[in-house]
């Protein structure tokens, strides 16, 4: 038996979705609303201190870091495999999923707290937040979050993020141009490609796709992507996405008990 627990739109959380997909494993949700701080509480800090998401419980086994549960299904499933052929094929995976986590995640954190958590504020008032924020256990970061939210867009960080992906999204091209593709490591579809696949998704639900201008090889693999079976299963429903450009926050003030940190989309 394998239970999961997740937020539905996190780019980490949707990899580990794919993969389950990919494999064809029946497992149990447990969502967590990020909002309310829900993955800080101490009945999750009991099954992961870290508090981090994904949390894979298999067997008795606790898995966490999105990459690793990954890795460990591909291992443990082994009906389809998810890792290319060669050695050398393989390290290159792992070159762009250590890519994936180190650079291209922390832009598009960048991306999405300026273009969509601070919304949040406007969403449910400071007073609510302030109410949740009473649940993290480091009373500082809970006030910096505070401060962000409630603060304009830092367009400067903004741009600098995008021109940074843009930049990373020009090195996937001439990889892909290398490996001869369709996939980033060439002809096997792998880890690689689960990895960065949710990151093009957070990328297009903020209406920045620009950053594929230059790139048509990535426009192409993202296109093809987009159309598995594992991408679609995966996928966050619109419900519970976050506000963002695509998902403009209701005029009115949302109830603390609006579901998962989201709102229903009509």
């Amino acid at each position: 038996m394998i239970e999961m627990y997740h937020f539905w739109d996190s780019p980490c959380c949707f990899k580990v979705r794919m993969a389950l997909s990919e494999k064809q494993v029946d497992w149990t949700p447990k969502l967590l609303a990020s909002v309310q701080f829900e993955h800080l509480g101490s009945e999750y800090q009991a099954i992961n201190p870290h508090s981090i998401v994904p949390t894979l419980i298999h067997g008795g086994k606790v898995i966490f870091q999105s990459n690793v549960i990954i890795e460990y299904l591909d291992e443990v499933f082994t009906k389809t495999s998810l890792k290319p052929e060669t050695a050398a094929q393989r390290a290159l995976m792992r070159q762009w999923m250590q890519d994936e986590q180190t650079f291209l995640f922390p832009l598009v954190i960048t991306m999405s707290f300026n273009l969509m958590m601070t919304l949040r504020e406007k969403a449910y008032g400071m007073e609510q937040l302030q109410i949740w924020s009473k649940k993290h256990p480091d009373q500082a970061r809970a006030q910096d979050y505070l401060n962000r939210v409630s603060s304009p867009v830092d367009q400067v960080a903004l741009d600098q993020a995008i021109e940074k992906f843009r930049w990373h999204m020009e090195r996937l091209e001439k990889q892909i141009v290398v490996s001869g593709g369709p996939w980033i490591c060439g002809k096997d579809y792998s880890l690689a490609d689960v990895s960065i696949a949710p990151l093009l998704d957070r990328i297009e639900y903020l209406n920045l796709l620009s950053v594929l201008e230059e790139c048509p090889r990535v426009t192409t693999w993202f296109k093809n992507i987009k159309s598995k079976k594992s991408f679609l299963d995966a996928q966050p429903p619109f419900e519970y996405r976050m506000w963002g450009p695509k998902k403009p926050i209701p005029n009115r003030q949302v109830g603390p008990d609006a579901p998962h940190g989201s709102f229903p989309s009509k």
